[in-house]
């Protein structure tokens, strides 16, 4: 008998794999972005570049989120049926240095601005 949930998943997840934890990637999209080997896990990988890289990648969730579900709404009203896009392929599509070399030195956190303050003149 066919599952009659369209959104149910095989007993082998959703990405082929045989881990039955894979779906929890769908479930909970932070874990899906934090543990992502694009931008943060891997050795090498966009987040472990530098401090002011790890900081902007650990606060750009939200807008990355927004993102994914903006292109899965054009997707859906394309009108191509059930929805193929999941958020981990979709992490490994954005292009984090690109977007990080793009930022202000300020955004970006590479400014020596808190290391030396500006100095007030005093009058006597």
């Amino acid at each position: 008998m066919a599952n009659a949930n369209p959104m149910a998943r095989s007993a082998m997840g959703t990405y082929g794999s045989d881990n039955p934890w894979i779906d929890f990637l769908d479930v909970e999209p932070s874990a899906a972005y934090y543990s992502s080997p694009s931008g943060w896990t891997a050795p090498g990988a966009f987040g472990q570049s530098s401090p002011g890289a790890k900081r902007y990648y650990q606060n750009q969730f939200q807008n990355v989120y927004n993102e994914f579900l903006g292109a899965m709404g054009s997707q859906i009203q394309r009108g191509s049926g059930e929805p193929t896009m999941r958020l981990p392929e979709f992490l490994e599509n954005i292009p984090w240095a690109k977007r990080y070399a793009a930022l202000t030195p300020e955004m970006a956190g590479r400014t020596t601005r808190r290391f030396s303050p500006g100095t007030r003149q005093i009058y006597f």
